[in-house]
């Protein structure tokens, strides 16, 4: 008998419309949007120990410049990951590091949820080329679990009709605020979109392939969940988080800035229209086409009230958290074994130096890499690099005069306008020999020197050293602080979840 292409359920005999998910076998699949990747790692954490990653969702309405790579002249193999800190931080509304993505650009962008005769007659802005696997291998359905967790039920998909009529059922309650299958739709995708947002085709790596269902693919993120109950996980955390925060800061009188009010109270005409935009009869068809049947647009804006209200709340006694210099010392000498066994310990430093860049004659940035020069055009370079040194010992020998000649006369374009300034370098991140000059025990702020690199000849001026410690045990006491804030307030709303009724409508990401 055959399957379903989209959700893998057995076809009536006979019948290319499937009874599980309602799509049509024989309609050609809509292309998919792919949205921008982030190369960041995956954090290795369960949905209930959320990783310092953003909430599914981010702030909508803000521009999301696409991300160019800097241009690093100096730069070897840079390590991924130098260091890492003691325990992953557990912030559940809001990261340090937020994902680079707009709500409306999610919900044009994200995935083809109907067969080609419901949809739109305009794709979708274009995107990246997506990177598919050559040979998938369809996997099953696990059986049913825990009914107290996410494992509960094997699967969660249900047809776009049951979607619909379990709109206004209650799935979960935090205190006495309550969650529909409706609403859980909406924080549910935007929590799979934003996944995909942040890592694009880079989630194939990571184990999630998404020309298969969510349903049929265990996710390396849990003991033995899929990924589709990883993210019904995490977007019931992020329901709970949102509610738990956005409540508190109405307790308090906190109320969000004139700016956000006004973007909030004009998305439904926003919504309108970029539905009409790209070809949709409604708002509600948008939704439909991006986060499955059954969520409506009330479902989406409260989901917008609830982050926004929170994530500024949230952002707001984040940046009162002030630890001391003492405070932060005390931290990370009670974390230090930890520190160190992720190859963080007191003796690391920063340095910050400034450079002039020469390069032999007749190289550019790009091909001292991919071409050789001549005894003669180093030659050159070595004498041009002398010269600009005679030249700053000449004048005023200070630092000052340095930035100065670096910005007239270095050829390296990521600092010639900073006066040749790298700051907090650390091991690993630029090549050998400038590494080498700058981490010498027996140098002190002040000096200088020429060193050659493979590419090119460096006049430097190293400024200071500091330890590398602080910065790291600071950034995780603040974290750790606002954590236990947040687990403050979400614990006065304990959640309960029904997981025997979610019913997850389906989306096409194939």
């Amino acid at each position: 008998m055959e399957k379903c292409k989209y959700c893998e359920a057995e076809l009536p005999e006979g019948s290319t419309v499937c009874p599980n998910c309602g799509k049509d076998n024989a309609a050609e699949a809509v292309p998919v949007e792919e949205t921008a990747a982030e190369t960041a790692p995956v954090e290795d954490s369960l949905p209930e120990e959320q990783t310092e990653e953003a909430p599914a969702a981010v702030p909508a309405g803000e521009g999301t410049p696409e991300p160019q790579a800097a241009e690093e002249p100096l730069s070897a193999e840079i390590q991924e990951g130098v260091k890492a800190t003691p325990g992953k931080i557990a912030v559940a509304v809001a990261a340090v590091v937020v994902l680079a993505a707009v709500l409306i650009a999610l919900l044009v962008a994200g995935f083809s949820g109907k067969s080609e005769e419901e949809a739109p007659t305009e794709t979708s802005a274009p995107t990246a080329e997506t990177t598919v696997p050559e040979e998938t291998v369809p996997a099953t359905v696990p059986a049913d679990g825990n009914p107290d967790d996410e494992t509960c039920k094997g699967t969660y998909t249900a047809s776009d009709a049951e979607v619909i009529a379990a709109a206004d059922t209650v799935v979960a309650t935090a205190g006495d605020f309550q969650l529909t299958n409706s609403q859980l739709q909406v924080y549910y995708w935007l929590e799979v979109q934003s996944f995909l947002n942040n890592y694009g085709y880079y989630a194939y790596s990571y184990g999630l392939d998404y020309t298969q269902p969510l349903d049929t693919q265990v996710c390396f993120l849990t003991e033995s969940g899929t990924w589709q109950q990883f993210f019904l996980a995490t977007a019931l955390n992020s329901w709970h988080s949102y509610t738990s925060l956005a409540h508190q800061a109405e307790l308090e009188g906190f109320t969000l800035d004139d700016d956000t009010r006004a973007y909030l109270d004009s998305l439904p005409e926003s919504l309108e229209t970029q539905a009409a935009e790209y070809g949709f009869d409604s708002v509600d068809a948008l939704l439909a086409y991006n986060v499955g049947s059954g969520a409506s647009l009330q479902d989406y804006l409260n989901f917008m009230e609830s982050y926004y209200l929170g994530y500024q709340y949230f952002e707001d006694f984040y940046d009162e958290i002030q630890p001391t210099d003492e405070e932060v010392e005390a931290y990370f000498t009670e974390n230090e074994a930890a520190y160190a066994e992720n190859g963080l310990t007191r003796d690391e430093n920063y340095v910050n130096v400034r450079h002039i860049l020469v390069l032999p004659e007749g190289a550019t940035t790009d091909t001292i890499r991919t071409e050789t020069f001549s005894d003669e055009a180093w030659a050159v370079g070595e004498a041009n690099a002398q010269a600009i040194l005679d030249e700053w010992l000449a004048g005023e020998k200070t630092e000052e005069s340095f930035g100065a000649l670096a910005n007239e006369k270095s050829q390296d374009p990521g600092s010639n306008t900073a006066g040749g300034l790298y700051t907090d370098v650390e091991v690993g991140q630029m090549v050998e020999e400038f590494e080498a000059w700058c981490f010498d025990e027996a140098r002190q702020p002040g000096d200088y020197g020429i060193v050659r690199t493979s590419l090119g000849y460096h006049v430097m001026y190293f400024v200071d050293s500091e330890p590398v410690w602080p910065s790291y045990a600071r950034s995780d006491l603040i974290n750790d602080t606002a954590n236990g804030r947040v687990a403050e307030i979400t614990a006065q709303y304990p959640l309960k979840v029904d997981y025997s009724s979610i019913l997850l409508g389906f989306v096409d990401m194939s």
